[in-house]
């Protein structure tokens, strides 16, 4: 492994600093606002010394301290737990299997999911202890709907870190990013904008009071935007295990629901300009959480500018107030425009958009942009204290059922009848490597691939080749990949539903028993991915598999059905909630 990190532009993966430095942060901050928060009037002397915190945070921004202190733990556990995500999925593809559990992603992702769970119990103690007026009463502690969901998600999560330790002893170190237990921790740290966000609509905090809340809502409107973007890391990192149709489906389902959302919230031009600095950090390779230095770039899949571009145009033409109409246009318009824009910025990706993609791209795309809009256009209500009967609850329904259909009915992945030829160029000028060319039988089985790439990974680093056609069925890679060391190469084939491999060289794995696989000329047929690209992965007991995946499901209504009347409260809930801090006092609703 040292030789790897060696290998992998001077290991910023393994780099511990990172989490110090932003853990180190944080407690800083939380020091400060302990020494510098004025006291209470809590009976009790702890009380009063831990009630610092949140006063402090409520007279420095205005808004109420246990919501400050909830929404800035939660989004600080965000950073803490994406920049681990990131830097994981590059160890993945750029190093393989990781031998310790407690790796600096690893690290990362725990802490950072553990703060967002915390997030939620911080805001019950802080609401407890100031005597916030809230409507779920138990004993002495006040429980703000909105930390409901939050609660949810983040301790799912964490459950998901030793659920995903078992997953691996059943059947082995999956690299992949959307197994199930992996999901269970991305979904959880997803959301939490948005659970976020629904904590300051639950504090009466308006985006036009002052400064700190309108940059408060546009923080939580960004971190919405980007963490329904997270999933699409299965693209963004250039090894992806599913089909490549998920790509735009996940780019119009974060477009869909996440502007519309900003826009209803916020009002005019703010998520073209949360949009615009994207696309700017991203041009500057700013949103790069390996690091300048790390073995893998991200490339992110979208960049939604034209997206909310084309949202603002249809708020400015048919307007907000009939919200369905409203929700229907934007989703359209982000299924088709702001598609056409996000596939020229795909022509670029790692495995660039091609017609094959059409017309399912297309029709998925624009059903997710659409039923998406709605569900935004209803947490934006939601978030605006505004009446429930803006939407009719037949289209949440229908947009849930859409949404549900488009994610689930791509989802299976076939193997084709494809045969073939293998030789192997030599690379004289770069050791060790070689153009790899192919003779496919049938001469056609390439024909309107959505990709055909020769790939070598796991060795320090990516190289991704396009395998170009030299004749009729006869292929050669557009550059010469790696047939020494110790990465895995493979060249990948991607049509229709099918995604299968053909292996150009594996090198011998003793720790699971798999021998090496040379590089040499050879004829066969090509095989289901799953057996290369996650060559690790072992055969346990079905019961496991099918334990994990009734508690996904579990969890996923939980949280749906928890966003839900979270969501119906806060709108129903016009009373100030009284707050004891120092001095007792009302927070008036803002509209």
């Amino acid at each position: 492994m040292g030789a790897l990190l060696a290998q992998a532009g001077g290991s910023s993966l393994a780099d511990w600093d990172p989490v110090i430095y932003l853990v180190g942060g944080y407690l800083a901050i939380v020091a400060a606002l302990l020494v510098f928060g004025r006291a209470s009037d809590h009976p009790s002397a702890l009380g009063r010394f831990v009630l610092r915190a949140p006063n402090a945070l409520q007279h420095v921004t205005g808004i109420p301290g246990w919501a400050a202190a909830t929404v800035g733990t939660a989004l600080y556990g965000l950073l803490i737990a994406g920049q681990g995500f990131y830097s994981d999925v590059a160890w993945h593809i750029a190093l393989g299997r990781d031998d310790e559990l407690f790796t600096a992603p690893h690290t990362g992702i725990f802490i950072g999911l553990v703060m967002i769970f915390g997030a939620a119990l911080l805001g019950i103690a802080f609401a407890s202890l100031a005597k916030i007026e809230t409507p779920i009463r138990a004993g002495a502690l006040r429980i703000p709907w909105s930390t409901v969901p939050l609660a949810l998600l983040g301790g799912a999560a964490v459950l998901g870190f030793p659920l995903d330790e078992g997953w691996h002893a059943q059947y082995g170190i999956d690299v992949t990013m959307w197994s199930p237990t992996h999901m269970l921790m991305i979904l959880g740290a997803s959301f939490t904008g948005v659970a976020g966000w629904l904590v300051l609509a639950d504090a009466r905090v308006s985006p036009r009071t002052t400064r700190w809340a309108t940059g408060a809502h546009v923080l939580a409107g960004w971190l919405t935007l980007q963490g329904l973007a997270a999933s699409q890391g299965e693209f963004a990192f250039g090894v992806p295990q599913f089909q490549q149709v998920f790509h735009p489906i996940l780019v119009c389902l974060a477009a869909g629901f996440a502007i519309v959302a900003i826009r209803l919230v916020l009002g005019p031009f703010y998520a073209l300009a949360i949009t615009g600095v994207t696309a700017l950090l991203e041009a500057g390779n700013l949103l790069n959480f390996g690091g300048d230095d790390g073995p893998v770039d991200t490339r992110h899949g979208g960049v939604y500018v034209v997206s909310a571009l084309a949202v603002e145009l249809v708020a400015r033409v048919l307007g907000t107030e009939r919200r369905l109409r409203f929700a229907l246009a934007s989703g359209l318009a982000v299924g088709t425009v702001g598609l056409a824009s996000e596939w020229a910025w795909n022509t670029r990706a790692y495995q660039p958009w091609e017609t094959a993609l059409l017309p399912e791209a297309l029709i998925f795309g624009a059903a997710a942009a659409v039923a998406a809009a709605v569900l935004g256009a209803a947490f934006g209500s939601a978030v605006g204290r505004e009446p429930a009967h803006r939407l009719p609850r037949w289209s949440l329904v229908a947009a849930t059922v859409v949404l549900l259909a488009v994610v689930a009915l791509p989802m299976p992945r076939q193997t084709g009848d494809v045969s073939a030829e293998m030789t192997l160029e030599r690379a004289t000028a770069a050791p060790g490597t070689a153009y790899v060319n192919l003779t496919l039988t049938p001469a056609d089985a390439a024909d309107d691939a959505k990709w055909f790439q020769a790939v070598n990974w796991q060795g320090g680093g990516l190289v991704l080749a396009d395998m170009e056609e030299v004749g009729p069925g006869r292929f050669r890679s557009e550059a010469p990949v790696a047939i020494s060391g110790k990465g895995k190469t493979l060249v990948r084939l991607h049509r229709g539903d099918e995604l299968m491999a053909f292996p150009v060289r594996l090198p011998a794995d003793p720790e699971i028993g798999e021998p090496e696989i040379p590089a040499i000329d050879r004829s066969g047929a090509f095989a289901g991915e799953k057996a290369f690209l996650m060559r690790e992965a072992e055969t346990g007991d079905a019961w496991y598999a099918a334990l994990i995946y009734v508690l996904l499901a579990g969890v996923a209504v939980a949280w749906m059905a928890a966003f839900a009347v979270a969501s119906q409260r806060v709108r129903r809930t016009d009373r100030p909630a009284r707050v004891r801090a120092g001095t007792e006092q009302e927070y008036a609703a803002v509209r």
